[in-house]
């Protein structure tokens, strides 16, 4: 499940991840369902064993470290996306 420690750990996922997936929401069409189900429900269900969290599990998958997580597996890069090399913003 993607669950982060802080909000500096999520924002690095969704850099990572994300900001360069075919999938990424904007304001005019809601935002990612994905990202906004985990916002909303990852801290209630993180140390459940609920169907919701098995759910959870499935769309963004705990690293084996168990330390991270893993790669969305809605994750589709989008090559229109920022380079992920880019070391210059503008």
């Amino acid at each position: 499940m993607g669950y982060f420690s802080n909000g500096s750990e999520g924002m690095d996922y969704e850099d990572r991840f994300c900001s360069r997936c075919v999938h990424r929401g904007n304001d005019e069409n809601g935002g990612c369902a994905v990202w906004l189900t985990h916002l909303l429900y990852s801290y209630e269900e993180c140390n459940s064993k609920s169907n919701a969290k098995h759910m959870l599990d499935l769309l963004i998958p705990p690293a084996k470290n168990g330390l991270s997580n893993d790669q969305c597996a809605m994750f589709h890069f989008d090559p229109k996306s920022p380079d992920p090399n880019q070391t210059e913003m503008f």
